[in-house]
């Protein structure tokens, strides 16, 4: 049976453990901060210890009936709870996503209470310290890792029979790789506007290239991002 000294103790290391993670995300700037953290962790450690207490009130009846209480069906739906939570963290704008850590630090420290509301806590402090490992550190790493980036090209050129194949040409002398290549011919006003998605493993688009757009005579407007 559990003591309120045992209830205090558990629900005041949820929110520590919590706020650790909490903390890196509020420094990053993140919607699900501290606090948000710190509930989530207490919260699922509640949601544990009640599950525990339900079984303790129940356990003699259980044993002679043949209904059985499973103390882990109220802590599973808050794995499955949480996902709305951390859905609401993810951000999708301009085929860019973010949001996708906080929301995972959200689901690990429900997990992280639901670990300390068992009274896991070498478990529970385990994990807390694994995850502050991996957003302190393997975000340096990160950084340093060469990764994909894209980048997206808008060309308002004057029609020519050729300008598809140079703008192409000129992107395989730079050595970068074309994703999808579209274009819309206005027969009207003899106009070309083409629609470009290139890879690079730089977060910048290279100069020669931009050179290039720039000053060919048949490309009258380059836009990018």
């Amino acid at each position: 049976m559990l003591t309120n000294e045992m209830i205090i103790y558990r629900l005041l290391t949820a929110c520590l453990c919590g706020a650790l993670i909490g903390i890196e995300r509020e420094k990053h700037g993140r919607a699900a901060g501290l606090r948000t953290h710190m509930l989530v962790s207490l919260g699922s450690a509640s949601v544990m210890i009640i599950s525990l207490m339900v079984l303790d009130l129940h356990w003699e009846s259980a044993n002679n009936n043949i209904i059985r209480v499973d103390p882990g069906r109220i802590a599973a739906q808050v794995i499955t709870g949480i996902g709305f939570l951390g859905a609401g963290a993810i951000i999708h704008a301009r085929r860019l996503i973010s949001g996708l850590t906080t929301a995972a630090c959200l689901w690990v420290a429900a997990c992280i209470g639901l670990a300390v509301g068992m009274g896991h806590f070498f478990l529970a402090g385990s994990v807390t310290l694994l995850s502050l490992i991996s957003l302190y550190l393997f975000k340096w790493i990160e950084r340093i890792l060469p990764k994909d980036r894209y980048h997206f090209f808008i060309l308002k050129c004057r029609y020519h029979p050729e300008m598809l194949k140079t703008v192409e040409k000129m992107i395989e002398e730079n050595m970068l790789k074309i994703i999808s290549f579209g274009f819309v011919h206005d027969k009207e006003k003899e106009l070309l506007t083409i629609n470009l998605e290139i890879r690079t493993t730089s977060s910048h688009i290279p100069q020669e290239l931009l050179d290039q757009f720039n000053h060919n005579q048949n490309i009258l407007k380059v836009t990018w991002r």
